[in-house]
């Protein structure tokens, strides 16, 4: 698979919470190609900021140049520029070579030190914005680039955000850079008590008539009083990130802002007053990775799980206890398939990841929260007969020709659709669900359980009764 790069221009961070660190970690954590480029070299900490040495000129062209001349880099993020000929020279590249590019418009840290020579900020609007395709202020920043006073007292001054964001996306219009779509995203708004929002307002050029709509993220506001240092430079490498990947502005930001807040429920406290984004999986979401693992690593060993491999290919979905949605069901992602005759997954192991049987057990836990796990298998007719004469499965078959249509035309609905009939017949979840399929629709079995440990015994009884039916 052709891999993607993504480049940094920012400061350092000694500390590692912010700056060219924080971008790495985070470019690191979706799986793109770090590249960066260094503008100053500060000397900070994650709550006190003593100064910084800015790049000179030649060296940071130096350093645009030899990447942009040997890579294919198409995807950018700007964070700390110190002077006004830093900002030049890079935009001068980013036009170049036609970046998709992503302005973290920071000039004054997160404890009040400036971080640019006076006038940056002018020079920022009038070179940078111009090209960009995200800019991604916080709220500071977006009053001073829009001129809107932002007083976030009462829910109604959402408002003013909306304003201040239409303000900024007048700057970004530059007709030579052909991007089919820019965004202005503005962070820390609060609208309430305890709630935070960002506004996202994305101007959709794809269509001969322009077109314009706003997201709205809320949020709770967490009880840490300290700065988390760090959190503009680790959300603008994830817009960035998420941009490569996903390559429509809307998917990006939207699976920029669940990284984002999947990531501030594990800070780490590193000093009295200060707190960084560890940038890693809590360790309840670990457990359930691992729990992923376990099942696959049982199932990969075994040459004859390949003939309950369906057309659709298998996998492995396990959900947070309190699931809510997709993002808190991991799963493989590209899903498992067959290779030299073993059961092989595509992809890695992740959150968010997984379709169908995300669904299926998002739908399921509604009617019993102790189920937690699931994996679709190949429907194979004289093992579904041995299966329903063994006492210890409880065995459910839907008739998926009776699906309504306007369910059907739904493919979120059927799986819900599923659940809710099984559950509505039998006043119980199963063991398997089995179906013969449907018009377009191939048959499967469908396998819950608690946890990996019954997964696993669920699928060994399984694999023995497949070798007794032939």
């Amino acid at each position: 698979m052709e891999k993607i790069f993504c480049l940094t221009i920012a400061g350092t961070d000694p500390s590692c919470g912010a700056g060219i660190q924080a971008d790495i970690r985070t470019f690191e954590k979706f799986e793109v190609y770090p590249f960066s480029v260094i503008t100053a070299v500060t000397y900070q900490t994650a709550d006190s900021f003593s100064g910084y040495f800015p790049i000179p000129i030649e060296s940071l062209e130096e350093q645009l140049k030899i990447l942009f001349e040997k890579y294919p880099i198409k995807y950018a993020k700007t964070g700390m520029i110190p002077t006004k000929e830093s900002v030049k020279i890079i935009a001068e590249y980013l036009d170049k070579y036609q970046v998709h590019y992503v302005v973290d418009p920071v000039t004054v840290s997160s404890v009040g030190v400036r971080l640019a020579e006076e006038g940056t900020e002018s020079e920022l609007k009038k070179t940078l914005f111009p090209s960009a395709q995200i800019i991604s202020p916080n709220l500071r920043e977006a009053e001073y680039y829009s001129g809107i006073k932002i007083k976030m007292q009462e829910f109604d001054d959402l408002e003013l955000m909306r304003k201040a964001a239409l303000e900024i996306l007048s700057m970004m219009n530059n007709e030579k850079i052909k991007h089919k779509s820019k965004a202005v995203i503005i962070k820390g708004g609060n609208p309430e008590k305890n709630k935070i929002v960002d506004i996202a307002l994305i101007s959709d050029f794809e269509s001969k008539k322009k077109k314009q709509y706003f997201l709205k993220f809320l949020k709770d506001q967490k009880t840490i009083k300290q700065n988390v240092h760090g959190t503009g430079c680790v959300f603008s490498a994830a817009l960035t990130a998420s941009l490569a990947i996903k390559k429509d502005l809307y998917f990006a930001i939207q699976n920029a802002e669940e990284f984002f807040d999947e990531n501030f429920e594990n800070i780490t406290k590193i000093s009295d007053r200060a707190y960084i984004l560890t940038l890693d999986y809590s360790p309840e979401k670990k457990a359930v990775l691992n729990q992923v693992k376990e099942i696959y690593n049982f199932i990969s060993s075994s040459k004859k799980f390949s003939r309950l491999i369906p057309e659709v290919r298998t996998n492995i979905s396990v959900s947070l206890p309190n699931a809510q949605s997709k993002i808190d069901v991991a799963a493989i992602e590209g899903r498992i398939s067959i290779i030299n005759g073993y059961p092989k997954a595509i992809g890695k192991i992740k959150f968010g990841v997984s379709d169908h049987t995300a669904r299926l057990i998002l739908t399921t836990k509604k009617f019993d929260n102790s189920l937690n796990i699931v994996i679709n298998m190949k429907y194979v007719p004289d093992l579904i007969q041995k299966l329903e004469n063994d006492s210890f499965f409880k065995i459910a078959e839907i008739d998926r020709s009776k699906q309504p249509e306007n369910i059907s035309l739904k493919e979120e609905s059927t799986m819900q659709w599923i659940i809710k009939k099984v559950f509505e017949q039998h006043g119980t979840i199963p063991d398997i669900i089995w179906d013969k399929g449907a018009t377009g629709k191939e048959p499967i079995m469908r396998v819950f359980a608690k946890n990996p440990d019954e997964m696993i015994m669920k699928i060994e009884k399984i694999l023995n009764y497949l070798k007794k039916s032939n």
